[in-house]
């Protein structure tokens, strides 16, 4: 069953993600930070998505963080593809199309 939800992408996928992801992240993509989430709540802190930002971020802005963090990905920092099961319809790899305008339809 895990080999079903990883997968490697091809490097084209990958590039097309990441100009995608700028694009979005450059024309005012919201970034949410979920400072508390259900997961932690048995997890020792410093296990925690907030402790990690807080430590290595700190005095920043989470969201800021992320969108800066976010736009300087490159395909060489790419591992692998693993699909979340909680969300079985749900595309790793997929914009919403209106998301792009410049893109023809």
């Amino acid at each position: 069953m895990e080999e079903q939800r990883i997968r490697i992408e091809s490097e084209t996928e990958v590039k097309a993600y990441i100009q995608n992801l700028r694009y979005a992240l450059n024309n005012g993509a919201q970034i949410y930070f979920q400072a508390k989430r259900l997961v932690d709540e048995d997890r020792e802190e410093r296990y925690t998505n907030q402790y990690t930002v807080n430590r290595l971020f700190p005095n920043e802005n989470p969201m800021d963080v992320l969108r800066r963090e976010l736009r300087t990905l490159t395909a060489e920092d790419y591992m692998r593809t693993v699909k979340d099961i909680r969300f079985p319809n749900r595309s790793e790899m997929a914009f919403a199309p209106d998301m792009f305008p410049y893109r023809k339809r």
